[in-house]
C-alpha cells in the first residue's frame, strides 16, 4: 500500500491541486497496485461525503485568517518543492500538514454548523430535516457504488422519518431521461415514487432530503422518461437499504 500516495487523497478530494498536479496524481494512481487504487478512491469518496454532510447541516464561511494561513502554508510548500531536494520525509510531513489543514477546515465547518443549530434552537426556528436526521440517536447509513462511476450514501433515521441522500461523482442521466427514486416497502407492495433527477440536477456532489420514509426498507433508482413514471419501467440500477 502506497501511504504517500494515499495521503494526497485529501487535497485531491478538496480540489486543491492545479490541473497539472491532478493529471500527475491521476497517472500515479492509475499506475499503482489495485489495493492502493481502491483505497485512494474510497478515501476521496469518504472525504467528499463527509464534507457534503457537514455543508448540509449548516454552511458558514470560515474565518478569513484560516484561509490566509492555509494559503501561506501551501505557498511555503510550493517554494520548498522548487528549491529543495525532494525527500521521503518531506512528503510525509507535507501529508501530515494536509491532514491537519483538512481537519482544521472540517472543524471550522462543524463548529460553525453547531453554532447555527444552537442559535436556531434558542431563537425559535426549528432545525432542518437534514439536521434532525444527522443528530438523531438512531441515525444509520448505507452506501452503494453506482454503475458508470460514483457512489450514493443514505443517512436515515426512523425516529425522524427521513433520510439524507448524498451522491458523489455520479454520471448524470442521458438528456432524454431522468433518474427516478423509489421507496420500497418491506411488504412487497408497489414502489412509492420519491422524486426525479434531471441531468442538470446531478452535480459532482448531489444532496437530497427524503421525507416520510415510514416503514420503507429500501431506496431504489431507475432510469425513466422525462417527468418520471407512476411505476418503474426498468429494473433498478442501484439500491440502498433503509433498515
Amino acid at each position: 500500500m502506497n501511504e504517500d500516495l494515499l495521503g494526497m487523497a485529501f487535497p485531491y478530494a478538496l480540489d486543491a491541486l492545479d490541473d497539472q498536479e491532478r493529471r500527475e496524481l491521476d497517472a500515479r494512481v492509475a499506475a499503482a497496485d489495485e489495493d492502493t487504487r481502491v483505497a485512494f478512491a474510497a478515501e476521496v469518496r469518504a472525504i467528499r461525503e463527509s464534507l457534503a454532510v457537514v455543508s448540509e447541516v449548516g454552511a458558514v464561511a470560515p474565518p478569513p485568517q484560516l484561509r490566509a494561513r492555509l494559503l501561506e502554508q501551501i505557498g511555503q510548500d510550493a517554494q520548498a518543492d522548487t528549491y529543495a531536494p525532494v525527500r521521503l520525509d518531506h512528503h510525509r510531513n507535507r501529508r501530515r500538514r494536509w491532514r491537519i489543514a483538512v481537519a482544521a477546515a472540517a472543524a471550522v465547518g462543524i463548529l460553525a454548523g453547531g453554532t447555527v443549530i444552537a442559535r436556531q434552537l434558542t431563537e425559535g426556528p426549528d432545525p432542518t430535516v437534514a439536521e434532525q436526521v444527522l443528530q438523531a440517536a438512531d441515525m444509520q447509513s448505507s452506501s452503494t457504488p453506482i454503475p458508470g462511476g460514483g457512489s450514493a450514501t443514505a443517512s436515515y433515521s426512523k425516529s425522524e422519518d427521513a433520510a439524507v441522500l448524498v451522491m458523489n461523482d455520479v454520471v448524470p442521466p442521458a438528456a432524454d431521461s431522468v433518474y427516478q427514486m423509489w421507496l420500497l416497502p418491506e411488504s412487497g407492495d408497489a414502489p412509492v415514487p420519491a422524486g426525479t433527477m434531471t441531468p442538470d440536477d446531478v452535480l459532482p456532489t448531489t444532496t437530497v432530503v427524503l421525507d416520510d420514509i415510514g416503514s420503507m426498507t429500501k431506496l431504489a433508482f431507475t432510469i425513466e422518461p422525462p417527468g418520471g413514471s407512476p411505476q418503474p419501467t426498468s429494473n433498478p440500477f442501484a439500491v440502498l437499504t433503509l433498515s
